[in-house]
């Protein structure tokens, strides 16, 4: 399994009914997703015309489309995503935005120089992320001003791998019988973290002592839209009780709001 920062490659790679969900988003085929409406509001009395604003895990440029559509400044946009197809999809459907562009990036390397944007978000990436202090490190250095992060966040951390095998998730070649390997290590598989605000504020006050940092909960959305039984997506988030669950997982999601 070949594997970039202990991340299994062919994860998000091969998923092409994910970033085909985002392109018809991006095109407003089908309904926003709720986070990004919920960024919009967020940044609505932060952005300006000379903004620069850079989305880390853009997949085919969908927040775009609800910022461009809710927010009506021209501010400029930069997409970055690990994968050369999503960026090639971005870079089809945006051709005629001449405010936004899209890069292949990880970020734990963000190919941009110190202080490049005002504004950077984050959405559902860190959680899959099993060290999250080079690309806050990343995020840190080139931001001006504001950094929003969602992302799963409790008062204690806990580390939780998704095992593939080929029978449920068509990307994965391993058989039921080695999901895990002799030492009992899963062969392929997909991080969905959960971390404590006290380390999550450490790691940030590590790197960046003067950050004031701000955790709000996610309660941005309507259960309905979650709810969708048109959602495609591989394994779609549904609210029960008032949670947002994913699979067996109850995901407490949090914008983390770091002001540098």
């Amino acid at each position: 399994m070949e594997k970039i920062y202990n991340q299994c490659l062919n994860v998000s790679e091969k998923n092409f009914k994910y970033l085909n969900l985002s392109k018809q988003r991006a095109k407003g085929k089908v309904p926003e997703m709720e986070v990004a409406k919920a960024y919009s509001k967020l940044l609505k009395d932060s952005l300006n015309q000379n903004s620069k604003l850079i989305d880390i895990g853009c997949l085919g440029g969908h927040f775009l489309f609800s910022f461009r559509k809710r927010l009506n400044k021209k501010f400029y946009y930069f997409g970055l995503d690990p994968f050369s197809h999503p960026i090639k999809a971005a870079k089809k459907i945006w051709k005629n935005d001449p405010n936004s562009d899209f890069k292949v990036g990880w970020a734990q390397k963000i190919p941009c120089k110190n202080k490049s944007f005002d504004f950077l978000i984050c959405s559902n990436v860190i959680t899959h992320i099993p060290s999250i202090i080079k690309p806050i490190k990343e995020f840190i250095r080139v931001t001006k001003k504001k950094i929003i992060l969602r992302t799963p966040i409790h008062d204690k951390s806990y580390r939780i791998q998704m095992v593939h095998n080929k029978k449920w998730w068509k990307y994965s070649n391993i058989e039921p019988i080695n999901e895990f390997d002799k030492k009992g290590n899963p062969r392929s598989f997909e991080y969905y973290d959960v971390h404590s605000k006290d380390y999550m504020s450490s790691v940030i006050k590590s790197i960046n002592k003067k950050s004031k940092i701000k955790f709000v909960k996610d309660t941005f959305f309507q259960k309905k839209n979650i709810n969708n039984k048109k959602e495609r997506k591989n394994i779609p988030t549904k609210v029960i009780n008032g949670m947002q669950i994913t699979d067996l997982l109850i995901v407490p999601n949090y914008f983390v709001i770091i002001e540098l």
